[in-house]
């Protein structure tokens, strides 16, 4: 769950202040995560998260940041409580500390953090930024696929839940055996080829079946989650999921 205002503190850089609550964990993180890439996508590069009511971060809040900084997001850290500074230490993320501002109030964070970029020039054309290259939407529809596991195939169901050109958040994972679904803690499916997976776009009668590639994976509490980036998708296929996304964004 997240706050956010937008502060003008001088006529070069625009800083957005997110007040985080309630964690950077599970659903909450991929809440802050479709925030932040929209900001991504509109060129929007400069954040200032106020973790003062944040206790928990997580391997996913953790990998969240470190894509959007990687993507060339400006982002500083306040409020940072000792017992978050520790879980980031845990999961080797020490260079999160640099990004951490001592300035609790939030005015003067925002000033602070603006004197530090312009100090090491580090203003950017938006052309530095590595924006998404398919427009995503949330969706709900389920999927099946199969992958293969210690020298055998795995079938499993899941739900859609948000979908590109480029590929698919799975999530609710379980695997299917001898007519049954079961939960899965844990499947070892990142970076592993995935292979017919099959799903109609909102009850469309044609069903789409393709290959794709898992390229991350997490938890959220005993739910599997799962990034799969399509590969050897057809023209028309993908003409299709276009279709689909732009009538619905």
């Amino acid at each position: 769950m997240m706050n956010t205002n937008h502060i003008l503190p001088a006529d070069k850089l625009k800083i957005e202040v997110m007040e985080v609550i309630g964690g950077l964990i599970g659903n909450g993180a991929l809440e802050i995560q479709t925030h932040l890439y929209k900001c991504l996508d509109e060129g929007r590069r400069y954040h200032l998260l106020d973790f003062e009511q944040v206790h928990k971060i997580d391997g996913l809040g953790i990998t969240i940041l470190k894509n959007l900084l990687s993507r060339g997001l400006q982002i500083r850290l306040i409020n940072v409580k000792p017992e978050v500074q520790g879980i980031i230490s845990m999961a080797k993320s020490e260079s999160f500390f640099k990004i951490m501002h001592n300035e609790k109030d939030r005015t003067m964070a925002v000033s602070l953090f603006e004197k530090d970029i312009l100090e090491k020039k580090v203003i950017a054309e938006d052309g530095d930024l590595k924006k998404r290259c398919h427009i995503r939407i949330n969706t709900s529809f389920p999927l099946e696929f199969k992958f293969h596991r210690n020298h055998r195939t795995t079938s499993v169901r899941a739900n859609i839940l948000n979908l590109s050109e480029g590929g698919i958040l799975a999530g609710h994972i379980v695997t299917v055996k001898e007519n049954t679904e079961e939960d899965v803690h844990y499947l070892g499916m990142a970076e592993q080829d995935i292979y017919d997976m099959k799903f109609k776009l909102n009850g469309n009668s044609t069903s789409l079946t393709m290959q794709g590639r898992c390229v991350w994976e997490f938890m959220i509490g005993e739910s599997l989650y799962a990034g799969i980036r399509f590969h050897e998708i057809s023209h028309r296929q993908k003409e299709m999921i276009r279709s689909f996304v732009d009538t619905h964004k």
